[in-house]
């Protein structure tokens, strides 16, 4: 018994330390005057949810008429930085499908109102952060 207590305090000590070096991340454009996550501890978050974030691409992707009549169709991947205050900055392509839905994408983005930051230790942090913009011919 006494062997199982000591088995629980010591992967307790090795886990903990662990577990937050896994949570936290940081990126290689950090500086000493802006550190920049790429990983934290609660991410941000769009104001209302996935299903608020999912009704505002609904509500405001404009699908290029060009692009649409060509049939062009697939995912932009957008990155971008939510800063400390939820405003979004920085927005890029990460990996794109044509000119025109990539510039609506990061349109798109570049508009969105601001989020809830991501934090670390219960402090918001500029975290980046990943989205994909689905654009399908219907």
């Amino acid at each position: 018994m006494h062997t199982s207590i000591l088995l629980t305090v010591l992967l307790t000590l090795v886990w903990l330390p662990l577990q937050a070096q896994i949570r936290v991340q940081t990126d290689s454009s950090s500086t000493p005057d802006r550190v920049i996550y790429t990983l934290v501890q609660q991410q941000p978050e769009f104001s209302g949810g996935m299903n608020k974030l999912g009704q505002y691409i609904q509500e405001n992707l404009r699908y290029p008429k060009a692009a649409q009549a060509a049939g062009l169709a697939g995912r932009v991947f957008i990155r971008f930085l939510i800063n400390k205050q939820g405003g979004i900055e920085k927005v890029q392509v990460l990996k794109g499908i044509s000119p025109e839905l990539d510039a609506e994408a990061v349109r798109l983005v570049a508009s969105m109102p601001n989020w809830l930051p991501g934090k670390v230790d219960g402090q918001a942090v500029d975290c980046l952060y990943n989205l994909p913009i689905n654009f399908s011919v219907r």
